[in-house]
């Protein structure tokens, strides 16, 4: 991969390289699936401008794209050996090619494996030179760890969900640390999210914080977990936070507690938010889903979410961090929407837009960010 200037101010050329490392199936086309653009330009139809082009001699594949300066994104290359053409692929085709996603060997920036929709592989990151900084993601030598662990919490009903659980170094039975509860926490384990809270911890950023991940599930299990309140309200309020103040020491007072989300998670927590306004001080929504149409068996919606905040102005005193990427589309401007509704019935509202899209490469920064927001 090379990164150069582009002659459009605010914008870089960037120059993928690919080649074939497999003589019995040779490719007969290669994608360049970018989180940020190509998911999109599939929904559009748009997809031939990230075809990349046989190199000179008709040895390996190339392409170059102007993108923006600012951009982060996640990525796969994707040989395709069995037809060379690609068009306007069917959703079954599209999720076949997505499948083949490879991570860049030219690029050593990369996210673990299972963390990309659509393929269970390892992914590159590409980040141009204005990028926000994502300082607090990396472990750092010399950082005291905190300790993490993994429990099946088991509900009034005898349902089981499985929490990873974070406590700070030194923890200590005599404080009364702030708690965040977040949602998809397998996803989080896999790019060490723990790392973050310790270097933030370390830094003097944020306090030390004890952190309870819910993991989330998939597919259907995960639209029921994230927005059917009759499924997530009495995991939160009357299992685990119970749990958690029996078993460690965790602060009770009002405002000590985050909420955390990204996609469908956000609309979790800011049902929560709006439900008990008077227990939790911040919200961190990443990319909420609030396009979400719901269903007719107790499904929140979108819609339901954001008007639940026009109707009923806030009676307490909860702070939303939100962010959104740029190429979100549809997802932006319901964003956009939330923002606008909050503004009216929140004590304070800090929103943003990032270059990027869909993307824990991107979420992971805006995580840490919103904790210093919360908490620092």
């Amino acid at each position: 991969m090379r990164i150069e200037p582009s002659n459009q101010p605010g914008f870089h050329d960037v120059t993928f390289t690919w080649r074939d490392h497999s003589s019995v199936e040779p490719s007969r086309a290669v994608l360049v699936r970018l989180v940020s653009h190509t998911d999109a330009a599939f929904d559009t139809g748009d997809l031939d401008r990230y075809m990349m082009d046989r190199g000179e001699h008709g040895e390996g594949w190339e392409l170059t794209l102007t993108l923006p300066s600012a951009l982060r994104t996640s990525y796969q290359i994707c040989p395709i050996p069995d037809d060379g053409r690609v068009g306007q692929p069917s959703p079954e085709r599209w999720a076949e090619i997505c499948h083949r996603g490879l991570p860049d060997p030219t690029n050593p920036k990369t996210l673990p494996a299972g963390v990309t929709f659509g393929n269970a592989r390892q992914a590159s990151v590409l980040e141009l030179p204005e990028a926000p900084t994502q300082p607090w993601q990396v472990r750092q030598a010399g950082v005291p760890a905190g300790s993490t662990s993994r429990h099946a919490v088991v509900s009034s009903a005898g349902t089981p969900t499985q929490v990873h659980l974070y406590l700070p170094r030194g923890h200590r039975a005599t404080v009364a640390y702030p708690v965040l509860v977040m949602f998809d926490a397998g996803m989080w384990a896999n790019v060490d999210v723990a790392a973050t809270f310790d270097n933030l911890i370390a830094a003097g950023r944020i306090p030390p914080i004890v952190v309870a991940g819910i993991e989330s599930g998939r597919g259907p299990e995960r639209w029921r977990q994230l927005t059917y309140p009759s499924v997530f309200e009495p995991l939160v309020w009357e299992t685990l936070l119970p749990w958690l103040r029996a078993s460690w020491s965790v602060s009770a007072r009002p405002g000590d507690l985050i909420v955390a989300g990204q996609s469908l998670g956000a609309i979790a927590a800011a049902h929560l938010a709006r439900s008990r306004p008077e227990l939790v001080g911040w919200m961190i929504g990443q990319s909420p889903a609030l396009w979400w149409p719901g269903d007719a068996g107790g499904g929140l919606s979108g819609r339901d979410v954001i008007d639940s905040h026009v109707e009923r102005p806030a009676n307490g005193s909860t702070r939303y961090f939100l962010e959104a990427g740029s190429t979100e589309g549809a997802l932006l401007d319901s964003a956009r929407s939330f923002r606008d509704a909050l503004t009216g019935s929140a004590k304070e509202v800090l929103y943003r837009e990032y270059e990027g899209g869909h993307d824990l490469a991107c979420w992971r920064g805006g995580l840490a960010d919103g904790l210093v927001a919360a908490l620092g």
